[in-house]
């Protein structure tokens, strides 16, 4: 009998233990999947950044035309030029700043068709960015639209005209204007651009290039080596020729690369770009009037004069080498 007893209590005992964990094992939550979506290797990083230096053998061709005052110049210039290029893969576009300085400038210029003369100096400098879009085609190949904005300095030395500065000494009982001044030539251009773009990349080996209209271009500065009026004694130029004006052109670059590594490109390629259009030439004179009266001062008048369209063109092409880093 206590056999029997016992062999039922230790039966309702195993019975009742697998009913509570069978209980307690309903009522706890899924067991988590040993690899979740949020645990999976995350896609590569869309975006690219690449770092490089350029060096530019640089040709470049100005003419100008003021009345009959003509001048033109021949230029080849070693240009160095940084530039940071942001790419995302996902917008297939990318963002590109640039920025560049001639270190040695060598050329001629003639005034009025004379003879040669060599340039004793040249200023090039520039900085800009270029925006491109490339909606159409497949992986390693894209096509699309660009748009920039450039500021650039083309200023060669051919001569500073001299002015006076509004002062005036007595001279044989006479007042004559003195003290005078000059200033180098100082062109600055800033343009826009709107165009095409085109990539070719299989990894090891792309292609880059860009055809672009210039619609726009404003040219600013001073036209040192102008001489707008002669200088006499009692009349002369009274300031360096300021000019201002629009221009239109085109530009272009090709750039053909590869890959040694994953992060290093070298590029062998060209670009050119031409200008064209007009400006107005601004100066001022002073003439000097002499006294009615002995022992009062003279009279200096000042009268401005103005040179409306003026035409003028700007060309520069060469090769370019480059060298850059991603990552």
């Amino acid at each position: 009998m206590k056999l029997y007893a016992v062999g039922v209590l230790a039966g309702l005992a195993t019975v009742s233990s697998a009913t509570v964990f069978a209980a307690d094992y309903g009522a706890l939550p899924p067991l988590r999947p040993a690899y979740p979506q949020e645990w999976e290797t995350p896609a590569s990083d869309p975006l690219r950044i690449e770092l490089g230096v350029r060096y530019w053998y640089s040709i470049g061709k100005q003419d100008h035309q003021i009345g009959n005052y003509s001048q033109s110049v021949d230029s080849k210039s070693h240009v160095g030029e940084v530039f940071a290029r942001v790419e995302d893969h996902s917008t297939r576009s990318y963002l590109e700043a640039f920025g560049g300085y001639g270190v040695a400038h060598e050329g001629t210029y003639t005034t009025n068709g004379g003879t040669p003369q060599t340039l004793p100096a040249y200023r090039l400098g520039y900085a800009g960015a270029d925006f491109a879009y490339l909606p159409f085609g497949g992986d390693s190949v894209g096509l699309g639209f660009i748009t920039g904005y450039q500021y650039t300095n083309d200023s060669p030395d051919t001569g500073r005209a001299n002015f006076y500065t509004g002062g005036t000494t007595q001279v044989g009982g006479l007042y004559q204007l003195s003290g005078g001044d000059s200033e180098i030539n100082n062109f600055e251009i800033h343009q826009l651009k709107l165009g095409l773009a085109t990539k070719f990349d299989t990894g090891s080996f792309d292609i880059l290039g860009e055809a672009a209209a210039i619609p726009y271009s404003w040219i600013t500065g001073t036209y040192g080596a102008y001489q707008g009026a002669p200088l006499g004694p009692y009349f002369g130029q009274g300031s360096a020729a300021a000019v201002n004006g629009h221009a239109y052109g085109a530009t272009g670059k090709l750039m053909v690369g590869f890959k040694p590594t994953e992060n290093l490109a070298i590029r062998l390629g060209g670009r050119a770009t031409y200008l064209t259009g007009q400006y107005d030439v601004t100066y001022n004179t002073y003439q000097v009037t002499q006294p009615a009266t002995a022992g009062d001062p003279p009279t200096v008048s000042q009268q401005n004069y103005i040179s409306n369209n003026n035409p003028f063109s700007m060309l520069r092409y060469g090769a370019l080498l480059e060298v850059a880093g991603s990552f």
